[in-house]
């Protein structure tokens, strides 16, 4: 298993992070959940989730729905299963681009700048999530201001980004 905490102190790191990984994205199989990356507006949430796993996966809609219906179960929110994004709480808009992403089957998920992605309400809900979700290979890549939010996620451990590119993805 390995969950990696990484921390930049720039903001032109992790621009240049992420330019990385969108580069290698394809490549190494990263599923990139980030603020950066928005939800269709005009789609629904199952739209949202299953259009990507469709087109990547031929994922039927009906073998979708009931996994998808599971999971949003998960998190309480499966009443949402026909919203729109607007209709969504930031935390629940975080779910939905984590399900994009799952759905893709990734090697690795990493949760780029996750803070951004929801108001501090939801902090608790996002480290319980981090805590239940199997993830197997998973980074999370925060601001250093953020460290101490951390703090309590003893199953990642910190790791330099440049080590973790040469040495587990072999970019």
């Amino acid at each position: 298993m390995s969950k990696y905490l990484i921390y930049y102190e720039h903001e032109d790191t992790a621009d240049a992070w992420m330019s990385t990984l969108l580069r290698y994205a394809v490549q190494k199989r990263l599923g990139i959940v980030s603020g950066s990356f928005p939800i269709i507006g005009n789609l629904s949430v199952i739209e949202n989730i299953l259009l990507p796993a469709a087109y990547h996966h031929k994922t039927s809609y009906e073998n979708g729905e009931k996994a998808i219906i599971k999971d949003l179960r998960k998190f309480n929110i499966e009443h949402h299963l026909h919203s729109r994004s607007n209709q969504l709480n930031n935390f629940e808009r975080f779910i939905v681009k984590f399900l994009q992403v799952k759905y893709l089957e990734p090697d690795w998920t990493v949760f780029f700048n996750p803070r951004r992605m929801f108001i501090a309400e939801y902090e608790e809900q996002f480290h319980q999530f981090l805590r239940c979700e199997d993830l197997k290979k998973s980074v999370i890549i925060e601001h250093e201001k953020h460290r101490y939010l951390f703090e309590d996620m003893n199953d990642y451990i910190e790791k330099d980004f440049d080590l973790w590119a040469t040495q587990d993805l072999n970019i």
